[in-house]
């Protein structure tokens, strides 16, 4: 049921940032996060700290969010082609798509598809979402990755460009503030999708001198992690092309230091992006009567367990930063329970006092809003493939992969979830209850999905299913 104290048709800003893990303030993820902006945000309005995405990598994360629907439902575990584009029938219902249809100006600046181009969906469209600028010739500050025949990366990180306002960030803020200035004939639903900190890990100087390399603190990463992780997790979660953690601790961490010193600033830089068009919004017209959305499509590891990307089951990969913002109205400040991005769909029909949209998996979390302890589901869930599942509760993550291989952890107890529990025998009736709540019936891979393997476990697994040689 739609929220009454909303105001009639409120506007919807929606703010996606890419590869954002928990290095933000008020997530405590890092103690040297400098996220301002972010963090005045989630004081106006509602935190919620246990936010999991429901696939560990751009594309099926935001095919999930922007049609409302789980990855097993759709067929989209992986990078889409643009063929994707094609399928009428899952673009059609797409979050934007749905408040046209009832009567909002839907706008968008940035990445916010990844597949589906953002002309496709939305009425009104400005920067195109980039992760450039790049130095000429391909060049590379640090990083190069190995030539191998899985997919590759952009990975790299250093001072890039000169100019701030080179970045394609900078400039989708800077068309978001000129659409908030301007006076809509209909409430609008404006997307702002900003890149940083996707890879490569490139902003401007005075950002990188917020975390000065002598002061730098780095992740726990204990060097035998992944000595209680399946066979299959550690083949599933290995991250073919990206930096190995014996050359990222070489020469007493050197390349670890810049790497977490370039992700650091990057995610200062987006903050501050942030903060442009949240300023926008306060000094506009529409301060009082419009929502705020903000969230990452999905987490990163640098370092822990062994992985400097995103691409695994882990909670490093899933948990983003996700917070809502009504104005007039007074909000929990924290909430705790498992919430996932498929949430977010019937969350802003909620808001905006449309009707439902029953083809939604996920659950409004407008009792959420004003009520931490109201009611709610056990957990949430992501893929990362077909029949890999990571389920996470109030406190545990489980892990269940294709072969029935298993690992629980207990976040509560063990936060960086550095002990796989799945073996003692006091968790067994817990696993037993977590099996149930993954599901049985798994689409078949879309006819759209991308032939790049991640690594040899996708490779072989990418052939099974009938995609690519």
């Amino acid at each position: 049921m739609a929220v009454q104290w909303a105001a009639a048709k409120p506007n919807v800003l929606l703010i996606a940032i890419d590869d954002l893990n928990d290095w933000v303030g008020c997530l405590g993820g890092h103690p040297q996060a400098h996220t301002p902006n972010i963090d005045r945000l989630a004081r106006q309005g509602t935190l919620f700290e246990n936010a999991s995405c429901q696939a560990p990598i751009c594309g099926p994360s935001r095919i999930s969010l922007l049609s409302g629907k789980y990855p097993h439902e759709t067929g989209c575990y992986h990078q889409p082609t643009k063929a994707v584009a094609k399928d009428k029938k899952l673009v059609s219902g797409f979050l934007p798509r749905y408040f046209a249809k009832h009567g909002y100006k839907t706008m968008s600046t940035g990445k916010i598809s990844h597949g589906v181009p953002e002309k496709n969906i939305f009425e009104v469209t400005g920067i195109k979402g980039s992760s450039g600028p790049k130095p000429p010739n391909q060049e590379r500050f640090h990083y190069t990755p190995p030539d191998t025949p899985f997919s590759g990366t952009q990975t790299d990180w250093g001072v890039f460009p000169d100019d701030e306002t080179k970045m394609p960030d900078h400039r989708s803020a800077g068309w978001a503030i000129e659409r908030l200035a301007e006076t809509h004939e209909k409430p609008f639903f404006l997307a702002v999708g900003f890149v940083r900190p996707h890879v490569p890990f490139y902003t401007q100087r005075k950002w990188f001198d917020l975390f000065p390399l002598g002061s730098l603190v780095l992740p726990e990463i204990p060097v035998d992690d992944l000595k209680d992780v399946p066979a299959t997790g550690r083949a599933v979660n290995f991250a073919a092309n990206y930096p190995r953690p014996e050359w990222l601790r070489a020469n007493d961490n050197h390349q670890l230091k810049l790497c977490v010193q370039a992700y650091l600033a990057c995610v200062a830089f987006v903050d501050h992006q942030v903060g442009r068009v949240l300023d926008a919004l306060e000094a506009s017209r529409h301060a009082e009567n419009t929502v705020v959305l903000l969230f990452s499509d999905h987490g990163y590891h640098l370092g822990e367990k062994e992985v400097v990307a995103k691409h695994t089951a882990w909670e490093e990969s899933a948990r983003g930063p996700l917070i809502v913002s009504v104005p007039g109205i007074k909000q929990t400040a924290l909430v705790g329970k498992s919430v996932g991005l498929i949430d977010i769909y019937p969350t802003l029909v909620d808001l905006a006092g449309l009707p439902a949209r029953k083809q939604n998996s996920g659950t409004s979390l407008v009792p959420l809003l004003t009520n931490p302890n109201a009611q709610w589901r056990n957990g949430t869930l992501m893929a990362w493939g077909r029949g890999n599942f990571s389920y996470r509760t109030q406190r545990h993550r489980y892990i269940r992969y294709a072969d029935g291989s298993e690992e629980l952890y207990d976040h509560d107890a063990d936060p960086y979830g550095w002990k796989n529990l799945a073996a003692a025998k006091d968790q067994r009736p817990r696993l037993q209850h977590l099996r149930k709540q993954l599901p049985t019936k798994l689409q078949p891979l879309h006819p759209a999905t991308s032939s790049k393997p991640h690594n040899a476990w996708f490779q072989a697994y990418l052939r099974e299913n009938g995609i690519g040689n």
